[in-house]
């Protein structure tokens, strides 16, 4: 809620990227997709990520489902993670694909879905949103939009140099990700 001239930021369009891996899985066929998230309200990335999962949805006519969603309370433990895709699975399988706002959240939901005899991208399809380097090693790779971190941290260097030495104002840059395909999502009838 700050002014922007009181901050520096160095960001993606969380909203936007998320939006753009909902559109994606629509594009494939899918109209029952859940969410991996942190939270759904946290004024942060979660609830800029959750929030383009929901104009994603409305953009295409699909009902919003409560029953879809998941929440993690957590971007990095796994064991979290996997319970809460666990506990979907058990509430309503009916889902064809999986959007997770973090490949860690992907990476948990991978093994959660194959333990419930559930196949990616056969029986369900995963896209997250980070592009760690670890998300080229699952089986099957992990379709994901991967953010430009060396991009971002050289904004972020610059930015605080400048800052130190009274040459800059605030500013703040936000960047695209780039979709890196991956044998996570498949097309459906």
């Amino acid at each position: 809620d700050l002014p922007a001239s009181a901050y520096s930021s160095v960001a993606i369009d969380d909203r936007a990227a998320a939006r753009f891996a909902v559109d994606t899985l629509v594009s494939l066929g899918h109209r029952r997709i859940a969410i991996l998230t942190d939270n759904q309200d946290d004024k942060s990335i979660s609830e800029l990520r959750f929030q383009g999962y929901r104009d994603a949805l409305e953009h295409h006519n699909i009902p919003f489902d409560p029953n879809l969603v998941a929440c993690t309370g957590t971007f990095s433990d796994m064991a979290m993670i996997y319970r809460a895709t666990s506990d979907l699975i058990e509430r309503d399988n009916s889902f064809t694909a999986i959007f997770a706002i973090a490949d860690l959240m992907a990476i948990a939901a991978f093994k959660a879905l194959s333990d419930h005899g559930r196949r990616v991208p056969d029986d369900c399809s995963v896209v997250a949103i980070d592009g760690l380097d670890m998300s080229e090693y699952t089986l099957p790779t992990l379709t994901t939009l991967v953010q430009p971190v060396e991009d971002m941290g050289l904004a972020c260097a610059k930015t605080i140099i400048e800052r130190i030495e009274n040459r800059g104002q605030n500013r703040q840059f936000t960047f695209e990700t780039i979709l890196r395909p991956g044998g996570s999502v498949k097309k459906i009838n």
